[in-house]
């Protein structure tokens, strides 16, 4: 049951930061999501797994209507892992 409510929370926190940047009129037929993981500590940590905790994210960009679908054919992804200060994910989606 956590597991879903922290999905279901992800996925509405990108449905609403959509909504205030403003949804475009007609979903991204094509797109590239840039994902930046920003570390606040020296753990090593797998790609992979970092990229899983953002589904819940992707979806609600389709739920709001950003892009058409989260399908290989619609979507590529770049992944970019760093350290900081504080910890932070940054999603960056642009139409091609």
């Amino acid at each position: 049951m956590a597991s879903y409510k922290a999905k279901r929370v992800a996925r509405d926190e990108a449905i609403l930061l959509v909504k205030e940047q403003g949804v475009p009129p007609e979903a991204f037929q094509r797109a590239v999501i840039d994902i930046t993981f920003i570390a606040a500590d020296k753990r090593r940590r797998d790609p992979d797994n970092l990229f899983a905790s953002c589904k819940a994210y992707i979806d609600g960009l389709v739920d709001v209507g950003l892009i058409k679908d989260d399908s290989a054919d619609v979507v590529s992804y770049s992944i970019h892992y760093e350290r900081g200060t504080t910890a932070n994910t940054i999603i960056e989606v642009r139409e091609v």
